[in-house]
C-alpha cells in the first residue's frame, strides 16, 4: 500500500510538474528519493532533472527553482514536499543506431515495401564489384532503388536520416543485397560474432553456429538437418538448426547469418566461418539457406582483404571459402 509521504509527493508532481517543465533550464520532473551527497534517503521529493546544475550563488534569482512545494492536499491538510534538483540530460529514444554498421543489427525498408528485420552482414558482390548488405529478400525487399535504414522503422529508424543503403539485387532465393550511401558506415564485423564475412564454409550434421539476430541478440544451435526441403523459394536444400537453451530464432531476426560457433571447430583468433542465411523459424528451431547457395544465387564472394584490394574498414584481397573435405 501507498504511503502518505508518497501520495502526498505524488500529488504536488501532478499539481506543479506542469508549470515546472516550463522552466527554460528543466529537462524533466518525477518523484523520488531525496539525494543527500548523492545517496538516496528515506524522504520522497519532486525530482528535477537539470541539464547542467550550478551553485544558487550563480543563477540569477528569477531562475531559481523552489526549495519545496506547499499546498492543501486532498485531505484537507497544509502540506509541503521538497524539491531535489539533480543533473541529467533530456532523455531521448534509444533507436539502436549504431555507425558504422555491423552485421546483426536491425534494419528495414521504407515505402510501398516496409520490411523490418536483420542485416546479416557485408559481402563482396562480384557483379558490380563492391560491398554490399546482405539479408533476406522479405526485409529488403525486390524494388530496386528503395532505401535501406538501420535502425529499423520498427526501433525507431527515420528516413532519409537512418538511410544506409538502397535495394540493389534480389535472387531466387529468400536473399537480397544492398548498395551502401557511403563506404563510411560499412564494418566488416558482425555483433558478437567478430570480424566477417571473410571465409564461408558448408554446413554439415552436428556442426555448432551462432547468429546474432535483431529479435534474440547472440543465440546457439546445432545443424540437425541438411537438405530439409519445404518448397520455400523454390529451395529443396535448406539447413534445420535445433536450438540450444532457448529460442534460437524470433521474428525479426530474419537475415542474420550462421556463424561457425565457438568452442566447435571456430579458431577464435582468426576469421569465423559463415555457413548459412536465417530466413524463418519453427518453435524455437530455425532455418536457413546454405550460404553457398544464396552467393552462387546472387554472384557474392567474401570480404576483400590483403594489399591491393579496394578498402573496406581496412579490409583489402579476396577472401577465402573453405569446404570440409
Amino acid at each position: 500500500m501507498e504511503s502518505d509521504d508518497l501520495r502526498i509527493a505524488r500529488e504536488a508532481k501532478a499539481r506543479f510538474g506542469p508549470q515546472l517543465l516550463t522552466h527554460p533550464d528543466v529537462e524533466g520532473v518525477g518523484v523520488g528519493r531525496r539525494r543527500r551527497a548523492g545517496d538516496k534517503t528515506d524522504e520522497y521529493a519532486v525530482v528535477v532533472h537539470l541539464r547542467a546544475k550550478q551553485p544558487e550563488s550563480r543563477v540569477p534569482p528569477a531562475r531559481l527553482l523552489p526549495r519545496e512545494l506547499r499546498f492543501t492536499e486532498k485531505g484537507g491538510q497544509y502540506v509541503s514536499v521538497r524539491v531535489d534538483v539533480q543533473q541529467h540530460a533530456k532523455p531521448t529514444p534509444e533507436k539502436s543506431r549504431i555507425r558504422p554498421v555491423p552485421g546483426g543489427v536491425s534494419v528495414g525498408t521504407v515505402g510501398a515495401h516496409v520490411g523490418s528485420g536483420t542485416l546479416g552482414g557485408w559481402v563482396w558482390d562480384t557483379v558490380t564489384r563492391q560491398v554490399v548488405a546482405l539479408s533476406n529478400a522479405h526485409v529488403f525487399g525486390a524494388r530496386l532503388g528503395v532505401s535501406i535504414i538501420q535502425p529499423s522503422r520498427d526501433d525507431g529508424g527515420v528516413p532519409p536520416d537512418d538511410r544506409i543503403a538502397s535495394v540493389l539485387r534480389t535472387g531466387s532465393l529468400d536473399a537480397a543485397i544492398g548498395e551502401p550511401a557511403d563506404s563510411s558506415i560499412v564494418s566488416a564485423s558482425i555483433v558478437q560474432g567478430g570480424p566477417a564475412v571473410f571465409e564461408i564454409a558448408e554446413a554439415t550434421l552436428d556442426m555448432r553456429v551462432q547468429k546474432t539476430g535483431r529479435a534474440t541478440g547472440l543465440t546457439l544451435g546445432t545443424v540437425d538437418l541438411i537438405d530439409f526441403d519445404s518448397d520455400y523459394r523454390g529451395s529443396h536444400s535448406d539447413l534445420w538448426i535445433d536450438a540450444e537453451g532457448g529460442d534460437f530464432s524470433l521474428g525479426g531476426d530474419s537475415g542474420a547469418l550462421y556463424l561457425l560457433a565457438s568452442g566447435s571447430a571456430a579458431r577464435a583468433a582468426e576469421n569465423r566461418q559463415v555457413v548459412g542465411l536465417h530466413w524463418g523459424g519453427s518453435g524455437q528451431d530455425g532455418v536457413g539457406h546454405h550460404i553457398g547457395a544464396v552467393f552462387d544465387d546472387l554472384k557474392l564472394s567474401t570480404l576483400p582483404s590483403g594489399p591491393g584490394a579496394p578498402a573496406v574498414d581496412g579490409i583489402t584481397e579476396p577472401g577465402r571459402t573453405v569446404r570440409p573435405g
